[in-house]
């Protein structure tokens, strides 16, 4: 009997692909390894935290890196060191903003169920344009004194300001620019690409194409900057008379526990991030799951129902999508989830008479479940 049984709770079947709510995807042999090998030993968490990056860093062009709970809490914490730096005092503060910067302007079309990660520091966001497009001379007026970051947050339609005029502007005022890039990992160069066009923070999942575990994101960029979210993150249940910073002694003194605590970070994810990001700049994209959807692809066009594969920019994956115009679509996909086992499919085209199906997070034999309920709903 399986953990989860044991529970109580049943298995889903998740064509969805890496959502957390249905807890990810399946992680490798040398992903499980990793974690269980960190339970191991005792290590300085910050000196782990500060190697690990510096690794991930090297492995991916990037200035420097540093290892999150999610790319959520990335945003949480890049956005509280853009407010503070490394002064002590402003840290203690938050989410009471003293510095004098304490705005996060943003494109209409970029905002996002996810600014709360931003606002939950005490920073004021101040949006610009309309959601079809912003003009430039818009975002320009936004920009002040006052702004400490534009968030910005690649692939949105429409006639938008782009990442290199946006750093251009948001620099020549002295404010940072943060790229929530949460779904925008592969491929790793365009991770790159976002440093190299003016972003100073970018915001990545830690649990999707790289496959590591779902409790785990990256924030990389200004390595000064992410010297101040370790300020706001680590366990700072220090005494102010034996703490320094990395091959110094701060006159300032130790800040107390920053508003970042609360998003903890293990050994465990630590170590396990790390080889799930060596393992896809080794091999590439996983492409698990890939022969479930053909499966059901073979099922459908043979019962008549129209189907097609559509590749997922952002994710850089194929999914299936599967037509449903002139069908009750939230009458399936409340049917779908009372089968047993429950399946969930993403939902996000539906306004568009589609179910997609991703594949990363399926198991064998998925295809055929799906499959079956997919012909029982629409034949």
């Amino acid at each position: 009997m399986s953990l989860y049984e044991r529970l109580g709770v049943p298995r889903v079947v998740n064509a969805v692909g890496p959502a957390t709510r249905f807890g990810g995807v399946p992680l490798s042999a040398p992903v499980l390894a990793a974690m269980a090998e960190a339970t191991t030993l005792a290590v300085d968490v910050e000196e782990l935290q500060r190697t690990a990056g510096a690794h991930l860093a090297r492995l991916l062009g990037v200035p420097g890196a540093y290892v999150t709970p999610g790319a959520s809490a990335a945003l949480l914490l890049g956005t509280a060191a853009v407010l503070t730096g490394t002064d002590p005092g402003l840290v203690d503060a938050l989410p009471e903003v003293r510095g004098p910067r304490d705005t996060v302007v943003v494109q209409a079309a970029h905002r996002d169920p996810y600014d709360h990660a931003v606002t939950a520091t005490g920073a004021r966001l101040v949006s610009v344009g309309y959601p079809a497009s912003t003009r430039r001379d818009e975002l320009a007026r936004a920009l002040d004194e006052c702004t400490a970051a534009v968030l910005y947050r690649p692939g949105r339609p429409g006639e938008h300001v782009g990442l290199h005029e946006t750093a251009a502007l948001a620099h020549a005022v002295g404010a940072r620019v943060i790229v929530d890039g949460a779904l925008h990992v592969p491929p790793a160069d365009r991770l790159r690409a976002y440093v190299d066009q003016g972003a100073d923070l970018v915001a990545v999942s830690g649990g999707k194409v790289f496959r590591g575990p779902q409790a785990s994101g990256l924030l990389l960029g200004d390595p000064d900057l992410l010297a101040a979210v370790a300020l706001h993150h680590q366990d700072m249940d220090v005494r102010d008379a034996t703490w320094s910073r990395p091959g110094e002694r701060d006159p300032r003194g130790a800040p107390r526990q920053g508003i970042g605590r609360s998003l903890k970070i293990g050994r465990e994810q630590l170590l396990g991030l790390v080889v799930a990001v060596e393992t896809y700049l080794e091999h590439g994209p996983d492409p698990v799951g890939r022969d479930e959807l053909e499966v059901v692809m073979t099922a459908l066009t043979g019962a008549g129902v129209a189907a097609r594969w559509h590749h997922d920019t952002a994710l850089d994956v194929t999914n299936l999508e599967v037509d449903v115009t002139g069908v009750d679509a939230n009458a399936v996909l409340a049917r779908l989830a009372d089968r047993a086992p429950a399946i969930f499919v993403e939902e996000g085209a539906v306004w568009r008479g589609a179910l997609l199906l991703n594949p990363m997070a399926l198991l064998p034999g998925d295809g055929a479940l799906l499959a079956d309920a997919l012909l029982t709903e629409l034949t």
